[in-house]
């Protein structure tokens, strides 16, 4: 049976991975892009792109997500749907009015179904106010780390990007199907984009119903919460979860590299350390920023190349300084992207905790695709890919807020048992 080609376009490499594997888990084959040739996804079901616009301008970001669209989505019967972070940040209001723009010259009259709650992650969207396990987002330490200003009232977000804004409310998302429907019918003549409540994954589920019914109109827009109702909503492939595969197995030392500052994977990583056989490395920030160049770098990659070599499993984390500007910690990822290249070549798993630190990873690797094969938990993807042109490397990433206590254990227990003597 052909398919619908569904296209994701994301701002980060981690939620590129999330909502691609959400497809995966309904049936579908899926290939994580990081931004490469335009025929990279023809020979699977879904091509998920990491767009890598969180770093950029919002100018430059939109004009990227623009590029993207007429690239990737250039065709009414492909389902175009727009990854956003579940707890908005990056280019928001931006990103989706390019899109828009761009998907518009093919279906004149799209309209942005968006949902960016994941109740499984603790993230919910009620009134149009976005909370995280019951907080609003704003006051949460996630915006504060990221120094964002104002309250988390979606509508108002996005309306800064002059897109009419409407909003789907609970008790409109609850109610029966037709009276749904031709809610948002209503709604979509006068409106660029709908925000819909969600607080219960049921609530996700019935939206995805609803940008369904709106067939080529709609432009999914959400977090992994909204893309795991994808497949089944859309009816691309049967609802039912595909058993969970391992990746061929690889030989080589597991690579951890941790670049998020989020307490949450700071935990996660003094749980894996105490757990488990492996040789950690802090790196202070200091040396990082100080570079190659810097007096101390040598010594610490030193010990990442002798622990490769020895086939020890390693744990690489940026030192915490709570002092670091915002403006440098790109820098920091950069030294400690960097700093792997010299063990690509004995590394057969990696698993990195932070979208850009990832990205960032896999760009000094040489890696272009990855493809997608299930999530070891919710947020958890598995990929496998290729490095220095033929040796398999399996890849695990991870958001830096996503998990519970012993995930990274969990990674590294999974990995352990695939990997071939």
């Amino acid at each position: 049976m052909t398919m619908p080609r569904v296209v994701i376009l994301a701002d980060d490499l981690s939620g590129a991975s999330d909502c691609g594997v959400a497809c995966v888990r309904g049936g579908l084959t899926a290939m994580v892009s990081l931004g490469g040739a335009a025929d990279a996804g023809d020979a699977v079901d879904v091509l998920s792109v990491d767009a890598h616009t969180r770093v950029l301008t919002a100018e430059a970001a939109a004009d990227r997500m623009r590029e993207l669209v007429l690239l990737h989505a250039n065709t009414k019967s492909t389902l175009l749907f727009k990854k956003i972070d579940s707890t908005l940040r990056g280019h928001l209001g931006a990103e989706l009015a390019a899109v828009l723009e761009a998907r518009r010259g093919i279906v004149p009259d799209a309209v942005a179904i968006m949902a960016p709650a994941f109740p499984a992650n603790g993230r919910t969207t009620v009134g149009g106010m976005h909370f995280v396990h019951g907080l609003p987002l704003h006051e949460h330490d996630v915006w504060k780390r990221e120094d964002i200003q104002g309250e988390a009232r979606i509508a108002e977000m996005v309306q800064g990007s002059g897109l009419r804004v409407g909003h789907l409310d609970l008790a409109t998302v609850r109610k029966p199907g037709e009276e749904r429907g031709m809610a948002i019918e209503e709604l979509a003549a006068r409106h660029d984009v709908l925000v819909c409540d969600a607080e219960t994954d049921a609530d996700l589920g019935a939206v995805a119903s609803l940008a369904a019914e709106l067939g080529d109109r709609a432009v999914w827009v959400g977090s992994a919460g909204l893309a795991r109702h994808l497949v089944s909503a859309a009816r691309l492939a049967p609802a039912a979860e595909v058993e969970l595969q391992r990746p061929l197995g690889t030989t080589g030392s597991i690579l951890f590299v941790i670049g998020s500052a989020n307490l949450k994977t700071r935990h996660q990583t003094a749980v894996l350390l105490s757990s488990a056989s492996m040789h950690g490395i802090t790196v202070p920030t200091e040396v990082l920023l100080a570079g190659p160049d810097g007096a101390h770098w040598n010594v610490v990659a030193k010990d990442l190349c002798d622990s490769i070599e020895q086939g020890e499993d390693v744990l690489l984390t940026c030192g915490s300084d709570a002092d670091i500007k915002a403006e440098d910690r790109p820098r920091l990822t950069d030294a400690l992207a960097e700093m792997t290249l010299a063990v690509r070549d004995g590394v057969g798993s990696l698993v990195a905790s932070g979208g850009e630190t990832a990205r960032k990873v896999l760009d000094r690797w040489g890696v272009q695709t990855m493809s997608l094969h299930s999530e070891l938990e919710t947020g958890v993807p598995i990929s496998t890919t290729v490095v220095n042109e033929s040796r398999p490397l399996t890849v695990i990433t991870k958001a830096g807020d996503f998990g519970q206590p012993n995930t990274l254990l969990h990674c590294r227990d999974w990995l352990t048992q695939t990997r071939v003597s």
